[in-house]
């Protein structure tokens, strides 16, 4: 601007003034955000780019904009916030915050677990598998976590479990090849004894027969049993893969022989004693009984004559009358249909000894002698 200047005397001077601006007004200044609105959960962002916060400056009729804020890129984390601020060229600010930004891009994390916690060495389960899971977020926290699962029978069998957290993201979880077989095999017994048998006549043993629909049969043992007289029984064991046993058992009799004797001339009975010079040869007839009569002498196991002290004078005695029966070899009398053996007697006066026989069964006759 230039002004002139005159005075009375018409003298004029001439100045120049520099123009003035002024600007009292604050710039403005607003931001948008990038994506524009949560796309998760619950007002959390799930963007992997993260949140672009983005400024708008202004200095409408004004000095004009200075500087202005930069975009700024917010990743994961609770409640972010961004300050920006604009400067006009007069040195005017405006500041603006926006807060509350949650940013939440990463999945949880879940596991399993498995109640009882391993199978046996074969890879089967014999009790049903409960299938827990675990869920962990660090981000916007877990907002769903998959429940407990109880498996039963089966083979091969899987789970799924699902983790959500908060702002949306989900992970999974599987466990698969679950083997498990809870019921027991079915066994029997096939063929054997039933019921009572002569000894020497019982059958043999019997096989073991066991089936699984699951995981099969491990084994199949027959145990027990016995030839002796007396009662016995066999017992199946089946044991399928999984581990589960069942059993069946089988009882029977095995029947003493039946003996008679010893016949004349031998006297039978606990308080008899028979009489008989020492030296001579005394004749033993029986018989054997296994249902039928037995005629071998195979049937008969020992004879044996065991000394014991002679009883008092109120003792029952009665003389034998010996008579000639041959050698003293056992042998089976097929005229008589009775066995015989002779036995010859020691020459050991007043000494008294009882004579039994065993059978092979384990049965046993027995007779009291004195010797004169």
């Amino acid at each position: 601007m230039t002004g002139t200047a005159t005075d009375n005397a018409g003298n004029t001077a001439d100045a120049t003034a520099s123009v003035v601006n002024v600007d009292t007004v604050d710039p403005t200044i607003s931001y948008t955000l990038n994506p524009v609105a949560p796309e998760g959960n619950d007002g959390w962002y799930t963007t992997d780019a993260g949140v672009i916060v983005h400024f708008t400056c202004e200095d409408v009729g004004g000095s004009g904009i200075a500087r202005c804020p930069a975009d700024t890129t917010l990743h994961d984390g609770a409640n972010r916030s961004v300050t920006g601020t604009v400067t006009d060229t007069a040195g005017n600010t405006t500041t603006v915050t926006t807060t509350g930004i949650n940013i939440d891009s990463v999945e949880p994390t879940i596991s399993s677990t498995l109640d009882p916690a391993a199978p046996n060495a074969a890879g089967w389960y014999a009790a049903d598998v409960v299938v827990g899971f675990t869920c962990r977020d660090a981000g916007s926290g877990i907002a769903t976590c998959a429940g407990d699962v109880t498996l039963v029978e089966g083979a091969n069998q899987s789970v799924t479990g699902t983790a959500t957290d908060r702002a949306g993201n989900t992970a999974t979880a599987s466990v698969s090849g679950i083997d498990i077989d809870t019921t027991a095999p079915t066994v029997a017994l096939l063929g054997g004894p039933t019921g009572s048998y002569q000894y020497g006549s019982n059958p043999a043993a019997p096989s073991c027969y066991a089936a699984d629909a699951l995981s099969g049969i491990a084994s199949c043992v027959v145990s027990g049993g016995g030839t002796t007289v007396g009662d016995h029984s066999y017992l199946a064991t089946a044991t399928d893969t999984a581990g589960n046993t069942s059993t069946s058992r089988v009882a029977y009799t095995v029947l003493a022989w039946t003996l008679k004797g010893f016949y004349a001339p031998v006297d039978m009975g606990a308080n008899v004693w028979n009489t008989v010079k020492g030296g001579s040869s005394v004749p033993l007839k029986f018989e054997i009984f296994s249902g039928a009569e037995l005629t071998s002498v195979s049937a008969v196991k020992s004879f044996t004559a065991t000394a014991v002290t002679c009883p008092g004078s109120s003792a029952v005695t009665d003389a034998i009358e010996l008579t000639t029966t041959g050698g003293t070899s056992l042998r089976y009398d097929s005229t008589s249909g009775q066995f015989i053996q002779n036995w010859q007697t020691p020459k050991k006066p007043g000494t008294c000894a009882v004579v039994t026989m065993t059978a092979q069964d384990g049965s046993t006759i027995s007779a009291n002698f004195m010797l004169k």
